[in-house]
């Protein structure tokens, strides 16, 4: 499921409740301690920049904006990573005519992985996967909430998720590239300090 937290006036809100109405979605409101997956955000002046640097985000997060028609202001959004903005006073409007941006968006940055095994099988998100390694006709799959077991070779995996954003480093592993940290000779750094070998065959694609 995917969190969308909303720090805005209730009347929009409401708007945006009318556009996110699969049960893929979850829509709250805006808690400083949370982290969540969208942000519907309020920035009505340069006053409320700060509300940006207040969220606490994955690197997936999509950050969207609702103001004035504001040049200026958009552009200082714009500088903090914000994804899109949409006009306060037309936002039926805006989000309408931006839909198929922000599916696109979503599809790609919550794009999932179908996990099973003989108890169980799931969504993972690919976002959070760090690195797959292949072992003994199984694959170990390195994710934020832990390591996942599956009977599966490893070209298979990299058929199913058709991601540009992994890459094979070696035989035995696929890399997601948002967790790389260093990239040395012979091998590479991710950024929890996991250190993993280059393969030969593989160093001109990396």
């Amino acid at each position: 499921m995917i969190s969308i937290a909303c720090n805005i006036q209730e009347c929009y809100f409401e708007i945006i409740k009318k556009h996110f109405t699969s049960k893929d979605f979850y829509l709250e409101k805006f808690n400083p301690a949370s982290y969540d997956d969208i942000y519907f955000i309020e920035i009505n002046s340069l006053n409320d920049l700060d509300k940006i640097h207040q969220i606490n985000r994955y690197p997936e997060t999509l950050i969207y904006i609702i103001g004035p028609n504001d040049f200026h202001l958009l552009n200082e959004c714009l500088t903090l990573g914000i994804h899109l903005y949409f006009e306060k006073d037309d936002l039926e409007n805006s989000l309408h005519s931006k839909s198929e941006t922000i599916h696109q968006q979503i599809f790609t940055r919550f794009k999932t992985y179908h996990y099973k095994n003989k108890q169980m099988s799931f969504e993972l998100r690919l976002a959070q996967i760090m690195y797959v390694e292949s072992m003994n006709h199984k694959l170990v799959i390195h994710h934020d909430n832990g390591d996942f077991i599956e009977r599966k070779n490893l070209s298979l995996f990299i058929k199913e998720i058709n991601s540009s954003d992994f890459i094979q480093i070696h035989k035995s592993f696929v890399v997601n590239k948002n967790y790389i940290q260093e990239i040395k000779a012979k091998e590479l750094i991710l950024k929890n300090s996991t250190i993993l070998p280059i393969g030969r065959n593989f160093k001109e694609s990396i």
